[in-house]
């Protein structure tokens, strides 16, 4: 047999591999390195954690989720100003199946509460709507998770706690609740209850609304705002006011009032409609709408979804409670969005907050003025 040339020399190659503990390097000679990553083990977890749930299932895509330019909303056909049927925005393209995603029942508190709500919200809407009794089975397979996972006791009493870090726009560590999801899971209790008779819901539904009370800086869901309070989306330090937040919370507390006699809940959606409507024109920057009024280092104009979504908020609402300074501030707005210029400054202004502020944790390390 003939012999076999040697192999020709090879640079020795370095293979980096980045660990739970840092930076493992391996030099070796020749075409092939094999390393063996051992994770660490203590006491208390001698296997490497479960993998983290898939994320739920989104119906935007990446270019839409940046700007936050399209998710299909559009005003309630079956809203009730004098009681509580249909929502007063349209949540049903929302609700593409007939049952909530499971990763809200095997990770509570992993993904936005709120998600799972108005999943539900919609999914209410399509059995208005005669699509079937599976939607209302859906619902209520919704207001069961949110029964069974409602805090009863502490500074989160009533609350449905979120226990990961919100992942952008604002700094948020767990536990919190935010206001939106308490108002709309109230709206959402409300209506399985009228539809059930089940009191569970009911009993439930009010006690949604008492992080609401609270301020935010003693675990609740509120902040003050010119001698009133306004409920918080996201309970931040400053608070954020997020505009469209504001209005879903207050409308649970509407519903509350409305559909289970609840005076006091009726008495401080009032309170808190005319704290908006005495400072409505805070999120008015005399072309477009404002999201919030979180003191970022660029200010965040609402984008042209969340634009439209003000309009029908603030219509709605003056149709639920009226004041002249929201349905003015909603013909304003709406004004604003028939100008192309307008439009295009908005769209700027989005684009330039996302890169000050991006909703990406990774973009946000690689651009060194967004690194929080």
């Amino acid at each position: 047999m003939a012999s076999r040339s040697p192999p020709p020399d090879v640079p020795r190659r370095s293979t980096s591999v980045r660990t739970r503990s840092g930076r493992f390097v391996s030099e070796a000679s020749g075409t092939r390195v094999i390393a063996c990553l051992i994770p660490e083990v203590n006491a208390d977890r001698r296997d490497d954690p479960a993998p983290p749930p898939p994320a739920p299932p989104r119906y935007r895509g990446l270019g839409e989720r940046f700007m936050s330019r399209s998710f299909g909303i559009g005003p309630g056909r079956r809203s009730d100003p004098a009681g509580v049927r249909g929502y007063p925005v349209d949540f049903s393209a929302k609700a593409e199946e007939p049952t909530p995603w499971e990763g809200f029942a095997s990770h509570p508190g992993r993904w936005l509460w709120v998600a799972l709500v108005q999943w539900a919200l919609g999914a209410h809407e399509r059995w208005l709507a005669g699509d079937g009794e599976r939607w209302l089975a859906g619902a209520r397979e919704a207001a069961d998770l949110l029964v069974e996972h409602q805090a009863n006791s502490g500074v989160h009493d009533g609350g449905w706690v979120q226990t990961a870090p919100y992942p952008h726009t604002f700094p948020l560590a767990p536990p919190w609740v935010s206001g939106m999801a308490q108002g709309e899971g109230a709206s959402l209790l409300v209506r399985v209850h009228l539809e059930t008779g089940d009191d569970r819901y009911a009993e439930a539904a009010r006690r949604a609304l008492r992080p609401l009370a609270v301020p935010s800086s003693e675990g609740g869901a509120s902040a003050s705002l010119e001698g009133g309070s306004l409920p918080e989306e996201y309970p931040t330090e400053p608070p954020s006011f997020v505009l469209n937040g504001a209005i879903f919370a207050l409308w649970g507390l509407r519903d509350v009032g409305i559909a289970l006699g609840d005076d006091d809940a009726l008495a401080r959606f009032r309170d808190g409609v005319d704290v908006l409507a005495e400072n409505v024109h805070r999120w008015d920057t005399g072309v477009w709408s404002r999201y919030d009024l979180y003191p970022h280092p660029v200010v965040n104009v609402a984008s042209t979804a969340y634009h439209a979504l003000h309009v029908l908020q603030l219509e709605a609402t003056n149709t639920l409670a009226p004041r002249p300074a929201l349905s003015d501030a909603a013909a304003r707005f709406a004004a604003y969005a028939e100008s192309p210029v307008k439009r295009a400054r908005a769209f700027t202004a989005k684009a330039l907050f996302r890169m000050a502020v991006p909703r990406s944790r990774r973009m946000a390390t690689l651009l060194p003025w967004a690194r929080r």
